[in-house]
């Protein structure tokens, strides 16, 4: 008879439960859910990342393109800044949830380090050298000289004395035929008593204290803007000035107030799919005007171009009002043989055009950069009365 298998302990037949071996596998268990949803946040943020950095590289490789062939792509860069803002949102965003991935927006905004720059550039020293070796420009988009609204106690026009007073060698204006209870005559007469040599074309003017040797219209593709250039004296130099009133998207104040409605209702309600339809149906005729202008603008641009090339290497100087930001084609053509001041020697955003909703630098001074330095460029906002504010900046030569 064979010895039956010792019976195993009933005790030992199941594993003992504690409370302490429960609260492990709790803690077990809601840490890799902590640790799964952290993963798939990082993700998502991340993905977010990426696309507003390939849409930054994208509003920059835009500016390459010409309007003519891509009228709508090339709007892109009008919402660089907006872009770039998100960036540097996130560097604060991975700064403080995971430091780590804090090199992919870096990576973004240093790939676009030259055009950020041109926005928002950060020249802090304003050492403004004086003597006879200066030229202090002044170019300035008057709006018909603030309308009837631009007059003082004493009935003299703020923006006509705004000019008068700049005490600036090169005064550039563009929509400056009349208004504001003056006239171009008027000024001219004045101007020539304070020495000023004076040259003007479609509401667009020169006054030099540099005298003019030779001045025309400049002839490109337009509706209703214009450009004239002059040929100025200094020494034994001749500088090609050019004032360029490029092509205005022509946006009425009822676009403009439609579009101020559509960007107050993005902000406030554009989860309601109502509200999406209204913005997209108030934003076409503006992105019409626009798509309209833009390829006017780079024929008038191209045509500016060839003009300076056959000039050069002989000094040239053009301001005015170019209807495009610092990130655009326009910029990126004129800025291949000459310099931006504001780039050069401004500091901030420098906003030049100041209509509610539409905040953005139009008016530009560019020079020969091998001739001259510019010194402390900048906006003055002191006289609100037209549209724009005046950009200002002095050269030096070198």
């Amino acid at each position: 008879m064979r010895a039956s298998p010792p019976r195993k302990n009933a005790s030992c037949s199941k594993p003992v439960t504690t409370d302490n071996n429960r609260t492990s596998e709790q803690k077990v268990t809601r840490h890799s859910s902590i640790k799964w949803l952290k993963n798939i946040t990082g993700y998502f943020f991340t993905g977010i990342n990426v696309a507003t950095i390939l849409m930054l590289w994208l509003c920059c490789a835009t500016t390459y393109l010409h309007p003519a062939s891509f009228p709508r792509l090339t709007l892109l860069p009008l919402i660089f800044p907006i872009i770039a803002l998100a960036n540097v949102a996130f560097l604060f965003f991975w700064l403080i949830f995971k430091v780590k991935r804090i090199w992919l927006p870096l990576l973004g905004l240093l790939a676009c380090g030259s055009f950020l720059w041109d926005y928002c550039p950060l020249n802090f020293s304003k050492n403004v050298p004086e003597g006879d070796s200066c030229l202090t420009l002044f170019s300035y988009n008057t709006h018909s000289y603030g309308g009837q609204e631009a007059r003082d106690e004493e009935g003299n026009n703020v923006v006509v004395n705004q000019i008068y007073f700049s005490g600036a060698d090169i005064i550039c204006l563009q929509e400056s035929s009349s208004g504001g209870g003056t006239d171009l005559k008027t000024i001219q007469n004045n101007m020539e008593e304070m020495g000023y040599y004076h040259y003007n074309s479609k509401g667009v003017v020169i006054f030099s204290r540099l005298p003019i040797v030779e001045a025309d219209t400049l002839s490109f593709p337009t509706r209703t803007n214009g450009g004239i250039y002059a040929k100025l004296l200094e020494g034994q130099d001749t500088i090609l000035l050019i004032n360029s009133h490029f092509e205005s998207n022509h946006l009425s104040e009822v676009i403009k107030e439609d579009y101020r409605d559509a960007i107050e209702n993005h902000a406030r309600n554009a989860y309601e799919q109502h509200i999406r339809d209204t913005i997209r149906r108030e934003l076409k005729p503006v992105v019409n005007l626009l798509s309209v202008a833009a390829p006017l603008r780079a024929a008038q641009v191209d045509t500016i171009q060839h003009f300076i090339e056959k000039w050069l290497p002989r000094p040239v100087i053009i301001m005015g009002d170019f209807n495009d930001t610092p990130v655009s084609y326009t910029l990126r053509t004129l800025t291949k043989e000459l310099t931006s001041a504001y780039s050069q020697s401004g500091t901030g955003t420098g906003f030049t055009f100041h209509d509610r909703g539409f905040p953005v630098r139009i008016d530009h001074i560019l020079f020969s950069g091998d001739r001259w330095q510019s010194h402390h460029t900048y906006i003055d906002k002191s006289v609100k009365h037209s549209d724009h504010y005046p950009i200002i900046t002095k050269l030096t030569r070198k």
